[in-house]
């Protein structure tokens, strides 16, 4: 009997010894596998057709790359983006984020989950729920999105006579939210208005109407001040009106002196707009002439440039041609040398040749879909490869680009569209390092696209350049 005791006493201390190993065991598992899913403490505000980037990490900093990273907004199974089992999962995505949702790739082995959101819109505004599940434990963090819109310059007309002054109005449009609207006198003091209309459009953008009248003794000299105060911004308009122009004894001599005015004006108007028509004539036909060689009696010779792609400068996920003349992404990223010529976060490449002085002009093939988007243009050699850099040429990148459908030239601060009605096969580059002029023309038919201001291209080499998110860009050949 004392045997079977020893015995039973032996089972019951290694089951107890293995149920303690087994707790240990899964609570050390456990703790080792806990994070915090970290995002800003103030909502983040975007503007309206730019693009935003809501911030989320884990902390502390660790690889997500085997974890469930969803952005969702109300309702968890309606997923922004959602990243499983190592890639993008699309199928099930809000129709409204389609093409317009991006991870940083390369952030996920720090544990960086934030979000990028392009071409922003009114309705994005809102509260984001950025989860992350490791499959013992989840985590998740609430990020506010306020959506804000800068309108229009306000324009200041006068309408009419009235009350013994001048009726002047002055309107905005494409504002959200509703901006702050008034008049402000010479010393800045505020006027109350005769008027006041703010009105949503079509879209949810708002438009301002403000009315003051203005007498012959007082606020002859005003401005019309329109104010976003989410984004703190602010645009104004002043106006100055003689006292000439009031009501007097005689109101026919101020008839007389209106129409006087009015058709001074118009003349001078019209000889202006005539030699800004003589001058631009002149110019295209210059540039005409030399892009384009043998069009005109003045054609000067201009050889075409035989531009290949430098494999070193590419990024990961693009994919070049053996003989350098064709590019394209693709979803696998390659297992490329990280050498610092090497774009490691927007999928740009170089070309080979790059030109100190001189005029160099080529031309590429452009293939995009409906909706993708690329980019070509040239870049300073010196140009940032590396990290999350907006191009323009205070960057050293002079651009255009086709963007869901809609074109637009890399400018700063602000992109400006280009009202292309059709996308050019064939678009040409034209690069006069003495003068420090790009630009770009459909070579299809001649028309000019776009041409930058000038720039000063000294103290380095200036190369080609392509950014392909969708598509394929082909260099045509020298004949």
């Amino acid at each position: 009997m004392p045997s079977s005791l020893c015995q039973i006493s032996r089972v019951s201390t290694s089951l107890s010894g293995f149920l303690t190993f087994f707790i240990t065991f899964h609570i050390s598992k456990v703790e080792s596998a806990l994070f915090t899913v970290v995002g800003p403490d103030q909502p983040v505000t975007a503007i309206v057709g730019e693009e935003i980037i809501l911030p989320c990490r884990l902390s502390p900093s660790m690889s997500t790359e085997n974890m469930e990273m969803r952005w969702f907004r109300s309702e968890f199974t309606k997923y922004v983006h959602l990243y499983r089992d190592g890639r993008d999962q699309f199928g099930g995505q809000m129709p409204e984020y389609r093409t317009r949702t991006a991870f940083w790739k390369d952030g996920l082995t720090h544990g960086n989950v934030s979000l990028r959101i392009l071409n922003i819109g009114l309705s994005d505004e809102g509260q984001y729920t950025c989860f992350v599940d490791d499959g013992i434990t989840n985590e998740e963090a609430v990020i506010a999105l306020k959506v804000a819109a800068l309108g229009s310059n306000p324009i200041i007309s006068v309408e009419d006579y009235q009350n013994g002054g001048i009726r002047v109005t002055c309107r905005s449009a494409e504002w959200y939210p509703e901006p702050q609207v008034l008049w402000r006198n010479a010393q800045g003091h505020h006027i109350p208005s005769l008027s006041e209309i703010k009105s949503p459009k079509a879209k949810g953008l708002f438009k301002t109407e403000i009315s003051v009248v203005m007498n012959r003794h007082s606020n002859q000299n005003l401005s019309c001040w329109v104010r976003n105060s989410l984004l703190d911004r602010e645009k104004e308009s002043a106006i100055y009106i003689s006292a000439l122009f009031f009501p007097s004894v005689n109101p026919w001599m101020v008839a007389l002196s209106v129409i006087l005015v009015v058709l001074l004006s118009f003349i001078i108007l019209n000889v202006y707009l005539f030699r800004i028509k003589g001058n631009l004539q002149k110019e295209l036909g210059w540039k005409r002439a030399v892009i384009c060689p043998g069009l005109g009696q003045t054609a000067l010779p201009l050889e075409k440039e035989d531009v290949t792609l430098d494999p070193d400068t590419a990024h990961p996920e693009l994919v070049l041609s053996e003989d350098g003349k064709r590019v394209k992404r693709t979803v696998t990223r390659q297992d490329l040398p990280d050498n610092l010529e090497r774009f490691d976060t927007w999928c740009c490449v170089l070309g080979r040749e790059g030109f100190t002085s001189g005029r160099h002009w080529w031309e590429v093939e452009v293939e995009v879909g409906e909706g993708g988007w690329c980019a070509v243009g040239v870049a300073r050699d010196s140009v940032r490869r590396k990290g999350w850099i907006r191009f323009s040429p205070k960057k050293g990148v002079w651009g255009v680009r086709r963007y869901w459908g809609k074109y637009e030239a890399l400018t700063a601060p602000h992109r400006t569209p280009l009202p292309l009605d059709r996308a050019p096969s064939r678009v040409g580059m034209y690069l006069d390092c003495t003068l420090g002029r790009v630009s770009f023309l459909n070579a299809d038919t001649g028309a000019l696209i776009f041409t930058f201001p000038p720039a000063s291209f000294a103290g380095g080499r200036i190369r080609p350049w392509f950014w392909v998110q969708d598509g394929e860009i082909r260099l045509r050949r020298r004949q």
